[in-house]
């Protein structure tokens, strides 16, 4: 199981910030840095400076929404986006969730599985040249996987996509939901599983969880969270999260890997800097020996 970085800070800091990270992530060894894409800046954007400055990490978004972009704008932005990376995207797109679409974004809300095949569709036959619409730059595109957490989206990623992404859930949702789906699969098939969660090393686990919700609680209100959370046995992503010691996050990360997990992004989030520079050194010891 390969240890990535998964972080928020396109979402809060500046491009800056972001290309510091990037290049702190790979710095200490680790196989990618993934981020979301919602409010704050373009993460592919963000990306192609990134990958300017920072050579071999792999980049992915975990993950863009789609009713962001049209099927053809966003080939044309990956393709840009492919070429300055010289081939190192991976992409993650997802219908995101009602509320965001209706109230953030100002959309309609189509029923969610319909509308992302026929989204994944139209993209792979622009990014492929298949009905005679390639975008003429970027080289080989990159792989798409989808944002799925419950056993439609899973199902549907299976048939159409090169992997899933999940986040806020845990190795219940990868063995009950996620491998079920690949089994119509053919065999030897590649598919990437990538889950992120937050970590934290520290000896105050209630403090960092405390410290969890209040930065990532709003996640908890999504029906489709909720779901996930439920299944897991949990009351919220703070819950959830890796936290406590170096043998208690290490166990913890070995059960992703036990459950079929090809990726684990480790979103690492703590109250202060001490924990916060343990919790890297950590993970950055794990990716090594992975």
């Amino acid at each position: 199981m390969r240890i990535a970085i998964h972080s928020g800070l396109t979402m809060r800091g500046s491009v800056r910030g972001v290309v510091d990270e990037v290049r702190k992530a790979a710095g200490y060894g680790f196989a990618g840095y993934w981020a979301p894409m919602l409010n704050g800046h373009d993460t592919l954007t963000a990306f192609a400076v990134a990958g300017r400055e920072v050579p071999g990490i792999e980049l992915g978004t975990a993950v863009v929404p789609m009713p962001l972009r049209p099927p053809f704008a966003l080939a044309q932005q990956v393709a840009t986006v492919q070429e300055v990376l010289g081939g190192r995207l991976a992409l993650g797109i997802g219908p995101s969730h009602e509320a965001l679409v209706r109230d953030a974004f100002g959309l309609e809300w189509p029923p969610p599985i319909a509308a992302t095949r026929r989204y994944v569709e139209e993209l792979e036959a622009v990014m492929t040249g298949r009905d005679g619409r390639r975008v003429a730059v970027g080289g080989d595109p990159p792989p798409i996987l989808l944002g799925a957490v419950n056993p439609a989206m899973a199902r549907l990623a299976a048939e159409v996509a090169a992997g899933v992404v999940t986040w806020a859930a845990g190795p219940r949702t990868i063995t009950e939901v996620i491998r079920p789906a690949l089994l119509g699969r053919p065999a030897g098939s590649a598919f990437r599983i990538v889950a992120a969660l937050p970590v934290c090393v520290t000896g105050d686990v209630a403090g960092a969880r405390r410290h969890i919700h209040r930065v990532l609680g709003a996640n908890d209100r999504f029906a489709s969270y909720q779901k996930v959370l439920r299944r897991e046995g949990v009351d919220g992503i703070a819950r959830l999260a890796i936290v406590g010691s170096p043998d208690e996050v290490a166990r913890r990360i070995d059960a992703f890997a036990e459950s079929g997990v090809t990726d684990f992004a480790a979103h690492p989030l703590a109250k202060n800097d001490v924990d916060a520079e343990l919790t890297w050194e950590f993970l950055a010891a794990r990716a090594k020996a992975c």
